[in-house]
């Protein structure tokens, strides 16, 4: 077979994300500052902005960035564990219901749609973490709602998952890259002293490039499939 090549452009999907409640909405939008009033707190475009920050300073060979996208990757997993845990334990409330009763999902008529723009794959997890909150909230609305809960119990669950999500986006705000690269580091530069006093110390296995985030991009040399091995 002939080999041709073809002037093709990049792949693009219009992503969309849905949400049914103003409790997940408000963790979308975040809340700005004002004179006197609570502090604010980001939003999910501010934390994908965040991780897309760290993602190009990553591959500026920042081994800080590196180590922030391997924080962030186990945050976010742990963080979904947490909320998928709070979701089971509100699916298994229903469980109460007298025989006869029969509810089916409960959905918003209009829900909100905001487009996604996302360059950093990890900020997905972001994502999916706030749309598993989406559907906790819409559990605990209904089974107040149905009174299998207090208002009392619904508002401490909700208060307890919008925390899960408002820690995520707490430690995103919390990076800072060096502005150095892998090199600096193994040379012992000034600079690179200077960064490891104030940005706290770097594991070896970050600086060897050995432990890395499963969504960080490739290392140079390295084969784009799912079987290549960073340590080879």
């Amino acid at each position: 077979m002939s080999d041709y090549t073809f002037n093709m452009g990049p792949l693009r999907s219009a992503i969309h994300i849905q949400l049914h409640t103003h409790n997940a909405t408000r963790l979308w939008i975040g809340r700005r500052a004002t004179e006197n009033g609570p502090a604010p707190i980001i939003g999910m475009p501010r934390f994908i902005e965040i991780l897309n920050q760290i993602r190009i300073a990553a591959e500026h060979k920042d081994p800080y960035a590196d180590l922030w996208m391997l924080r962030m990757e186990e945050k976010l997993a742990q963080s979904r564990k947490e909320m998928q845990m709070m979701l089971d334990q509100a699916k298994a409330m229903f469980s109460e219901l007298p025989e006869g009763i029969d509810i089916g999902n409960c959905l918003n008529v209009q829900p909100v749609r905001f487009p996604l723009f996302i360059n950093v794959p990890l900020a997905y997890q972001g994502v999916y973490l706030l749309t598993d909150f989406d559907q906790l909230a819409r559990q605990l609305l209904l089974a107040s709602h149905i009174a299998i809960i207090s208002r009392r119990e619904m508002h401490n669950r909700l208060n307890n998952g919008a925390k899960v999500i408002r820690s995520a986006f707490g430690l995103a705000q919390k990076y800072r890259g060096s502005g150095l690269t892998h090199q600096d580091f193994i040379d012992n530069t000034p600079q690179a002293r200077a960064a490891i006093e104030r940005l706290g110390p770097l594991p070896e296995a970050i600086l060897s490039g050995k432990l890395r985030s499963s969504f960080s991009s490739l290392l140079p040399g390295k084969a784009d499939n799912p079987g290549a091995a960073d340590d080879e």
